[in-house]
């Protein structure tokens, strides 16, 4: 497994059709734009059918779940799934309480984000905020 680089984010490939990009810094409200046009760019260029974000921080901001939730359309109309690994409480908790943990496939291992990739249909628009969740 050979760990490439960008500016940004290091990534491999798990398989022809399966990208792994790494995210290991907070990803701010300054930095949002540079990330975004970085995943942006993997994922587009990529040709991978699925593609898994995996979260080692254990701070995601506001900021991040917004650039997520952007470059998860980039996914969609290159025809891959989206799959984001959270590898800590805190952060799954963060995707919980935005109401997105579904929407985005968030799992806490690499091995779930394959098998929720493989197995789950990506999800076409974004929950009713009824069905998130939100205060339970």
């Amino acid at each position: 497994m050979l760990l490439e680089s960008t500016l940004l984010f290091p990534y491999y490939r798990l398989g022809a059709d399966r990208l792994v990009i790494e995210i290991h810094e907070v990803i701010d409200f300054g930095e949002q734009d540079a990330a975004e046009s970085g995943l942006r760019a993997l994922i587009s260029g990529s040709g991978a059918r699925t593609v898994i974000l995996d979260v080692h921080t254990p701070l995601v901001t506001a900021a991040a779940v917004n650039v997520l939730l952007r470059v998860r359309q980039v996914a969609r109309r290159g025809g891959a799934v989206l799959s984001v690994v959270a590898r800590r409480p805190l952060a799954r908790k963060v995707f919980r309480i935005a109401g997105v943990y579904r929407f985005l496939l968030v799992t806490a291992t690499l091995s779930g984000a394959v098998a929720c990739a493989r197995g789950c249909r990506p999800v076409s628009k974004q929950p009713a905020r009824r069905d998130q969740g939100v205060g339970r």
